[in-house]
């Protein structure tokens, strides 16, 4: 049935409903969401709650290499009158280390704040809760204590999302 408009301006509600056809005769209700921060380590889809990402920072900010550090540091950076560290998570989570300028994450954990090294931001979006699965059996030995949830945004796609505490514990323990 084509649509037509009553004023070329507006369909009628009868009009209107049938355009959706059969399938979409479900209400529409708002879910519950949580803001995430999708980006790319070692070519890898990762994600953190928005809620521990302070701060996404330029790969331009400048990062002071201190001799000495374990390399999983890559160094310090200086931010407002307060230094901190710059890490990188390939070793923790069992990856293949790049040399990548990426961008910066400011990561909050509850004892420790740090920037995190990523290779490329995806983007910064909300995820409805229903989205967000178990983290699967098959997930590597190294990724299953770091992985709170699989955020499923289609069959075709899932999207690690790090449990940022986790991340923060293990590093301070010295385990990257």
């Amino acid at each position: 049935m084509p649509l037509t408009t009553n004023d070329d301006s507006r369909l009628d509600l009868e009009q209107a409903l049938s355009s959706q056809g059969a399938g979409c005769s479900d209400l529409e209700v708002d879910e519950p969401t949580q803001q995430v921060v999708l980006f790319r380590l070692a070519g890898q889809r990762f994600a953190l709650a928005g809620s521990v990402v302070s701060e996404i920072l330029s790969g331009e900010q400048s990062v002071y290499f201190i001799p000495g550090l374990p390399d999983t540091i890559e160094g310090v950076i200086h931010l407002r009158g307060t230094i901190e560290s710059v890490i990188t998570l390939e070793r923790l989570l069992g990856l293949e280390a790049s040399k990548s300028d990426g961008m910066i994450l400011l990561v909050r954990g509850d004892a420790i704040t740090t920037g995190v090294r990523i290779e490329q931001l995806d983007d910064v979006c909300d995820v409805v809760i229903s989205a967000l699965r178990p983290p699967p059996e098959t997930l590597p030995e190294a990724l299953k204590p770091f992985v709170g949830a699989v955020i499923h945004r289609d069959e075709r796609e899932a999207i690690a999302l790090l449990d940022a505490q986790a991340l923060l514990s293990a590093f301070q323990a010295g385990q990257g």
